[in-house]
């Protein structure tokens, strides 16, 4: 085992499916499953590449269901149809919940179209997680705005701000403030704030992920490892935090 692969672990975000520009990246079930066996990750939360692509998602839970947790990428801006979706794939596939890209599908993530994703999500005791960190999208304060309106719902605040200094302590204020955000780790650009974020917003509200294919899963792993909790920190954040928020 690689000195990466030290500490088992769940991961958080990650997403299977063909990107185009900017990215020009794909990354498949085989390719994730290489990845999983060589990093010593157990599970996989994972996503499509769109909200086009979630039967993705499904054949891949199909396939791996002792690896793979799924979500499915909701576009709010489509409405009730997409409401209509996320409650069959919730319901009839057993997803573990929704992911929001606000950012490529155009509203912010405090909008009123949220809210009915919300509510279906609190209807059967799942998760919403919600990409963080572009403008005037996916801001923490509007995740935050978003959590205050539905205080029951767990939200995961993917990126915890993602690579901006200022959204990344914007995000652990909102998490601080509003005890139903956890936070996820993928791509945030500050490896002393995973620190700071485990030790005032919560030992069990910080959570391990990658963001495959974007993100490299040493530089993700490293990042974590560096950060300065000791080893019982590293177990939590790499896996005891997830497994509790999924019920695994």
């Amino acid at each position: 085992m690689n000195e990466f692969g030290i500490f088992k672990k769940i991961d958080a975000h990650t997403h299977i499916g063909a990107f185009g520009s900017p990215f020009n990246i794909d990354f498949n079930v085989e390719r994730l499953l290489e990845q999983m066996k060589e990093y010593n990750i157990e599970k996989t939360v994972l996503c499509a590449a769109s909200a086009y692509s979630n039967d993705d998602t499904l054949a891949a839970f199909k396939a791996h269901p002792d690896k793979i947790v799924p979500l499915m990428w909701v576009n709010c801006a489509q409405g009730q149809p997409a409401y209509d979706l996320l409650e069959h794939y919730i319901r009839d596939e057993h997803f573990a919940g929704a992911k929001l890209q606000s950012l490529f599908d155009g509203y912010t993530a405090d909008a009123p179209c949220v809210d009915p994703v919300a509510e279906i999500c609190e209807k059967y005791g799942k998760p919403l997680f919600v990409h963080s960190g572009h403008p005037p999208f996916s801001l923490p304060w509007q995740i935050g705005l978003l959590a205050e309106r539905h205080p029951h719902l767990p939200i995961v605040m993917i990126h915890m701000g993602h690579a901006h200094g200022v959204y990344v302590d914007a995000a652990i204020t909102m998490a601080k403030r509003y005890d139903n955000i956890w936070l996820e780790t993928s791509g945030t650009s500050m490896s002393c704030q995973i620190k700071n974020a485990y030790e005032t917003v919560g030992h069990d509200r910080v959570m391990f992920g990658i963001d495959s294919p974007f993100h490299h899963p040493t530089v993700e792993i490293q990042k974590v490892q560096a950060c300065g909790v000791d080893d019982k920190g590293l177990e939590n954040i790499f896996y005891n935090n997830a497994a509790k928020f999924l019920g695994i």
